[in-house]
C-alpha cells in the first residue's frame, strides 16, 4: 500500500513531468515492507507498470483540473481526482459516494446548499436542498475545517439524501475563497472508520487543488460575464447613437436643402417670404449643429479626460440648457471626486447623462438635480433627481426588454462594471430618483456584494 507521505510526493511533483514518469518516481510509489522478502524481478516489473499507469492517469487528471476553466468540468474532475487518489493508495472506492455542495445563487433570503455535482447519488438527491445549519455540514462551514463522522445516517440534514442514508462514515471539506465558505466537498461510505487519517490527508490535499481550480473557473466566468456586459453596453451605445442621429440631425439635415430649394423658387415671386424661409433654415442648421455637438460630447466627453468629473458634469448641464432649454443643477463634493478612479468617474458621468436625457425626454420635469456626495467614508453616492411626473417602477422594469432599449438596465449594468449598486425610486406625480452607490476601497466593494 502506498503511504500518504508517498502520495504527497506524487502530488507535489506533478509539475515536473519527467520526474513523475521516471524510475525515481516509481521508486517512491512502490510498496515497502521490512518484513517482506525482496520481490522477484518479474512481479516487481509488473508492480512498477501498474503504479506508473495509475501515476500517469493521476498526473493527467490533476493537469486537466488545473487548466480547466469550465466550471461544470471542474466539479466533475474534482471528484474524479479524489477517487483516483484513494485508489492509488489502494483504498477501495467501489461504494464511495460523493457530492459537491454549493450555496445557491437564487433570490432566497438565506441561501441553501444544492448539489452541483455528485457521484453515486440517486437522481432525486440531485434536487435536494439543505440549509447547512446542523450536523456535519454546520461544523465544516462554521469552523472552516474538514470534519468526519461515523454516524452519517443519523445526520439531521444529510439523511435527507437517499444516497447517504446507507453510509456510516462521512467526511466533509470546506470550499473557501478567502474567509468565505462557498460550498462543501462531501464523501460518504457504508463502512465505519473508512476515512482513516491517511485517507483524510489524501482527500484534503486533492480537495485543496480542486478548490483552487473552482476559484479559477469562477474568476474566469466573472471575467467573461464582465466582457459580455462591456460588449453589450458598447453595442447598445452604437444603436442609441444611430437612433438619435436618425430621429434628430438626419431629419433636420434632410429638411435644409428642401427649404433652400423652396426659398430659391420664391425669390422671383415673394422676396420677403423667401427671406423668412431662409431665416428659418438658418435656425434649423444652428439647431442641428447644437444637437451634433451635444451628441459628440456625450459620446466622448473630452472635458472628462482633461478636466475631470466636476467639469464634465457642469459642461453637460450647460449644453443641456443651451440645446434643449432643460434646467440641470449639479452638486458635487470635490474632495470625494479626487478619490474616484477614472473608471468610476466615467461611469458616474455616463449614468448621469443617461438619466438626465431620460428625464428630459419623458419626465416633463422643470428641474433635474445631479448630486455626487459621500455616503460613508469609503462609499460614494450618485443621485439624479427630477420633479417630473414619475412612473411605476415595477411596470418599467418589468417590460423594459420588450421596449428594445437598455434604459434602466443599461445604467444598472454600468454601475455593476465598477462593483456599484443601482436603485430606482419613483412615484407617479412625485418625480424620480436614480441612486448609485460606488465603493472607494476593496473592503467597501465586498460589503456591497452582500446587498
Amino acid at each position: 500500500m502506498v503511504s500518504v507521505q508517498e502520495f504527497w510526493i506524487i502530488l507535489g511533483l506533478t509539475a515536473i513531468t519527467a520526474l513523475l514518469l521516471g524510475a525515481g518516481a516509481a521508486y517512491f510509489l512502490l510498496p515497502k515492507s521490512e518484513a517482506s522478502p525482496e520481490p522477484s524481478p518479474k512481479p516487481r516489473k509488473k508492480s512498477e507498470e501498474k503504479i506508473n499507469q495509475r501515476f500517469r492517469k493521476m498526473f493527467q487528471l490533476l493537469t486537466d483540473l488545473t487548466v480547466t476553466l469550465n466550471y461544470d468540468r471542474v466539479l466533475e474532475k474534482s471528484l474524479d481526482a479524489a477517487f483516483l487518489a484513494l485508489n492509488i493508495s489502494d483504498v477501495s472506492t467501489d461504494r464511495l459516494i460523493s457530492a459537491v455542495l454549493l450555496f445557491s445563487e437564487d433570490d432566497r433570503p438565506v441561501p441553501d446548499l444544492v448539489v452541483a455535482y455528485g457521484r453515486g447519488l440517486p437522481r432525486p438527491d440531485l434536487a435536494t436542498r439543505v440549509p447547512g445549519i446542523a450536523g456535519l455540514l454546520e461544523r465544516v462551514i462554521e469552523t472552516g475545517n474538514p470534519h468526519m463522522t461515523d454516524d452519517l445516517a443519523s445526520d439531521p440534514e444529510l439523511n435527507k439524501f437517499i444516497g447517504f442514508r446507507a453510509c456510516k462514515s462521512g467526511y466533509g471539506i470546506p470550499l473557501r475563497a478567502g474567509l468565505d465558505t462557498f460550498g462543501v466537498l462531501l464523501f460518504g461510505h457504508p463502512d465505519e472508520g473508512y476515512f482513516s487519517v491517511d485517507a483524510q490527508e489524501i482527500i484534503d490535499t486533492v480537495g485543496h487543488q480542486a478548490q483552487l481550480a473552482m476559484q479559477n473557473a469562477h474568476l474566469f466566468q466573472e471575467l467573461k460575464t464582465e466582457r459580455d456586459q462591456i460588449i453589450k453596453v458598447q453595442t447598445e451605445a452604437q444603436r442609441r447613437l444611430a437612433r438619435a442621429l436618425h430621429d434628430g440631425p438626419t431629419q433636420t439635415v434632410a429638411a435644409i436643402p428642401m427649404q433652400i430649394s423652396r426659398a430659391r423658387h420664391l425669390l422671383n415671386r415673394d422676396v420677403k417670404a423667401a427671406g423668412e424661409l431662409l431665416y428659418q433654415t438658418e435656425e434649423l442648421a444652428r439647431q442641428t449643429s447644437r444637437q451634433l455637438r451635444h451628441m459628440l460630447f456625450t459620446l466622448r466627453p473630452l472635458v472628462l479626460e482633461s478636466e475631470g468629473l466636476i467639469a464634465a458634469l457642469n459642461s453637460m448641464a450647460e449644453k443641456t440648457k443651451e440645446t434643449f432649454g432643460q434646467q440641470v443643477i449639479v452638486e458635487t463634493d470635490a474632495s470625494l471626486v479626487e478619490e474616484l478612479d477614472m473608471n468610476s468617474q466615467t461611469v458616474i458621468f455616463t449614468i448621469s447623462e443617461e438619466a438626465v436625457n431620460n428625464a428630459r425626454k419623458h419626465a416633463e420635469a422643470e428641474h433635474i438635480w445631479v448630486k455626487v456626495t459621500r455616503l460613508q467614508s469609503d462609499l460614494a453616492f450618485l443621485e439624479i433627481e427630477d420633479d417630473g411626473k414619475g412612473f411605476l417602477v415595477e411596470n418599467v422594469m418589468g417590460n423594459y426588454e420588450d421596449r428594445g432599449s437598455l434604459g434602466m438596465l443599461n445604467m444598472r449594468e454600468r454601475a455593476e462594471l465598477v462593483q456599484g449598486v443601482f436603485h430606482v425610486k419613483s412615484i407617479p406625480g412625485e418625480g424620480t430618483q436614480i441612486q448609485v452607490v460606488l465603493p472607494l476601497t476593496p473592503d467597501a466593494a465586498d460589503r456591497l456584494r452582500l446587498i
